[in-house]
């Protein structure tokens, strides 16, 4: 007991010594802590609070940037006077405003759902932010299948179709050949 009371001791000491010795560089952190905690507590109230969803929105976008940039390399090798090369303004053009679009849409989305009158949040406007949640997600989706379709490359809307194509009753014409209602 008498060691562990020392080595305790002993920690104390070597604390407080850095601290004195480092105190312009402790107080610095200190407060970029505190003002980090401060502005990720405002983010959340009053801009955006599902980071965890911003995350996903973030892969999306770049796994449609991905396939856009693939997607314009294909055309341009396919037919070079057609469509242009991919660029990086393009590119950099089309995912800033995009970027833009988003976070004025999610962070107004945002503010109208959480909104508080006489202390109470008004809860009608939920629907709007969860429907703008999963539309802008299955846009995102939707864009990248596109990429891969106009690519040649079998989507998985395509596979579905090809699938379901199966379970479609189809008539026959006046020869026996038949003939598809799809």
């Amino acid at each position: 007991m008498k060691t562990y009371l020392e080595s305790c001791m002993t920690a104390m000491i070597n604390h407080f010594t850095f601290i004195s010795e480092h105190f312009f560089t402790m107080t610095i952190w200190a407060l970029v802590a505190g003002l980090g905690a401060w502005l990720l507590e405002f983010v959340e109230m009053y801009v955006f609070a599902d980071f965890r969803y911003l995350v996903f929105l973030v892969l999306m976008i770049a796994y449609d940037a991905y396939a856009g940039i693939q997607r314009q390399k294909y055309l341009h090798n396919q037919d070079p006077l057609k469509h242009g090369p991919a660029t990086a303004k393009v590119f950099k053009d089309k995912t800033f405003s995009k970027l833009m679009y988003y976070i004025c849409v999610l962070s107004s989305l945002h503010g109208l759902a959480h909104v508080q009158i006489g202390g109470v949040e008004v809860t009608i406007f939920h629907a709007f932010e969860y429907a703008a949640l999963i539309s802008i997600m299955a846009t995102e989706f939707w864009s990248v299948q596109e990429n891969y379709y106009d690519m040649g490359k079998k989507t998985i809307f395509l596979l579905a179709w090809d699938k379901l194509k199966d379970f479609i009753p189809s008539k026959k014409s006046a020869d026996g050949n038949q003939i598809d209602q799809a």
